[in-house]
């Protein structure tokens, strides 16, 4: 077992929390290599996952994290204005 999931394992509600988060955002990336909307290659360290879910219904994108920064506040109100409810993990929070 590696350090950081022992640390998770044995830690907080917290540290639980945000060793799942990376390990999503880690496998979002993996999968998506480039950002749909630059292109860059994406970096688990900057990247943003975005998943948007309303009822039945689920869209996840993932962004460079300076791409999202663009387009952040006008998701968000669209998102909320179409009543979907948004989950962002932020690589450069974790």
């Amino acid at each position: 077992m590696n350090e950081e999931m022992a640390k998770a394992f044995l830690g907080t509600d917290q540290d639980r929390d945000a060793f799942v988060n990376r390990e999503t955002l880690r496998h979002a990336v993996a999968r998506a290599i480039f950002c749909r909307y630059s292109g860059k290659v994406l970096d688990v360290r900057t990247a943003v996952l975005v998943e948007a879910s309303k009822g039945e219904r689920r869209s996840m994108e993932v962004l460079d994290g300076a791409d999202w920064d663009s387009v952040k506040d006008a998701a968000l109100a669209k998102f909320a204005e179409l009543g979907w409810m948004v989950e962002v993990i932020d690589g450069r929070t974790l």
